[in-house]
């Protein structure tokens, strides 16, 4: 006799971090809602990850699958989880993060009431490396640039909308670990795109919302682990974060047919990032690479305002850049 599908898929993507998987299987084992099935993948950890979880919590891991080489990309993770799930929901559920006792039962209820919403996701919280809260109001200032009042209160939205108004400016949904896909939406709009490194997350939701409506509940209910993360300074460093977020840019402006005040607020979301990201704590971007960063945002943005802002930008951020190098020298 064929066994019942849960109707949730926690899928719990690994790598390196078995000092916090007691805590983010804990918080899954506390669920309200229980009916869930566990895939823990492990993507080549070098610690006693694939140990510890065997012997912890096997008894709870309905599939547990180990990869003998690195993917180096979370978006792989995410997609073969999906492949395996069998619920109708699946919760991505990384595994250095937590979250609250009623993620789930909040969440599944969310999109039983909205048969429409392709994901609901939660308030998140950012956390230090031993858990404790850094910034209970960070996820308000975040979004509040874009909308003070929206995301004090719960809501259901029609999906295009959402990104024409919000994420085609930034990315509203800060962590996987606080949103619950609908497997159908997540198979419908083609999967995660694996080519990317940092941005495919953004990509993901704005894909998915193309044909489905999103749910929110305003609780914190996720909280998100902050710790050093040398693959962003590189890819920062390296342009890898400019190139995707233009190519994220591109697709919202082609699928979305966003209009002048749109195209106008993304155009200015990515200079202000430029800004942000010359000098900071990831490091410097040397002058070659400002260069070629203004080529690349001139490529994107070739309207004659737009390029003479670009060039603007590319010689304030090269006099940046040089005096944080002569400071450094």
């Amino acid at each position: 006799m064929t066994t019942p599908a849960a109707r949730v898929s926690v899928v719990v993507p690994n790598y390196n971090y078995a000092r916090y998987l007691e805590q983010r299987f804990e918080s899954i084992l506390r669920q309200t809602f229980g009916d869930y099935e566990i895939i823990f993948l492990d993507d080549a950890s070098q610690d006693e990850s694939v140990a510890f979880a065997h012997e912890k919590f096997g008894e709870h891991i309905s599939r547990f699958e180990t990869s003998t080489v690195n993917s180096g990309n979370p978006f792989t993770q995410w997609n073969r989880g999906v492949r395996l799930a069998r619920g109708e929901f699946v919760w991505i559920a990384e595994s250095d993060d937590t979250c609250s006792p009623h993620f789930l039962a909040r969440l599944v209820e969310a999109l039983e009431r909205s048969p429409k919403s392709g994901l609901g996701y939660c308030y998140t919280t950012p956390v230090d490396e031993t858990g404790k809260i850094i910034d209970a109001a960070f996820y308000q200032r975040y979004v509040e640039e874009l909308d003070g009042a929206r995301w004090r209160s719960d809501f259901v939205a029609d999906g295009r909308e959402e990104v024409r108004r919000y994420l085609s400016r930034k990315n509203t949904i800060t962590n996987v670990s606080g949103v619950l896909f609908r497997r159908e939406a997540y198979v419908a709009m083609g999967y995660a795109p694996e080519q990317m490194r940092m941005c495919g997350d953004w990509l993901a939701y704005c894909r998915l919302l193309h044909d489905w409506d999103i749910a929110y509940i305003a609780e914190p209910m996720n909280f998100h682990r902050q710790h050093a993360a040398k693959h962003t300074q590189n890819a920062v460093l390296n342009l890898t974060y400019f190139r995707e977020f233009l190519q994220v840019q591109q697709y919202l402006a082609d699928a979305f047919a966003l209009g002048p005040s749109e195209r106008a607020a993304a155009f200015r979301r990515f200079m202000n990032e430029w800004d942000r990201l010359t000098v900071s704590n990831y490091g410097r971007i040397d002058v070659r690479n400002t260069l070629t960063l203004a080529r690349m945002s001139a490529a994107r943005y070739s309207r004659p305002e737009e390029r003479i802002r670009i060039a603007g930008h590319f010689l304030l951020n090269a006099t940046r850049s040089l005096a944080n190098a002569w400071k450094e020298s």
